[in-house]
C-alpha cells in the first residue's frame, strides 16, 4: 500500500495494527478502574469482566497479526481483521447514533473516532488482503 512515497508492506501494516489491539486490550482488561474509563469520559463497564474478556480477545489477535505478519498466512489475517473492524465499527456507529451511550461529550469523541479509527483500519486491511504481494 502506497501513502505518497511511503510503501507499507502488509507485514508492517499488520504489526502496526498488532501494537494497536495490544493496546486497546490493555484498556479493556484495565476496565474494573474505573478512574480510567471516568478520565476519558466513558460509561463504566458493568461487570467489568465482559470488556476484561474483549481484552483478553484483543491479545490473541495481536498476537496473531504480529506473528502471522509476512507469512503465506498474512492475506487471511487481514481479511479477518477488515471483517473484525467493520462489524466493530457498525456495532459502534449504530449505537452512538442512538444517543444511548451513557458517554459524556468528550466520551462521544473519543467512541466516534474509535469507530472512525475501526472503518480505516477496515479500508487498510481491505487493500491488503487485495494485493497479491506483500
Amino acid at each position: 500500500m502506497r501513502i505518497g512515497s511511503l510503501r507499507l508492506s502488509r507485514a508492517l501494516i499488520l504489526r502496526i495494527d498488532a501494537v494497536s489491539n495490544g493496546s486497546l486490550a490493555a484498556f479493556f482488561l484495565a476496565a474494573s478502574w474505573d478512574g480510567l474509563f471516568e478520565f476519558f469520559g466513558l460509561p463504566l463497564p458493568h461487570p467489568a469482566f465482559y470488556a476484561q474478556l474483549l481484552g483478553a480477545a484483543l491479545v490473541s489477535v495481536a498476537v496473531l497479526e504480529w506473528t502471522l505478519a509476512g507469512t503465506a498466512a498474512a492475506r487471511s489475517v487481514a481479511l479477518a481483521v477488515a471483517l473484525g473492524s467493520a462489524v466493530g465499527a457498525a456495532i459502534l456507529a449504530v449505537w452512538l447514533a442512538s444517543g444511548k451511550t451513557g458517554a459524556d461529550s468528550h466520551g462521544s469523541v473519543v467512541l466516534w473516532s474509535a469507530a472512525g479509527f475501526l472503518a480505516l483500519a477496515t479500508a487498510v486491511h481491505a487493500v491488503t488482503f487485495s494485493r497479491a504481494g506483500s
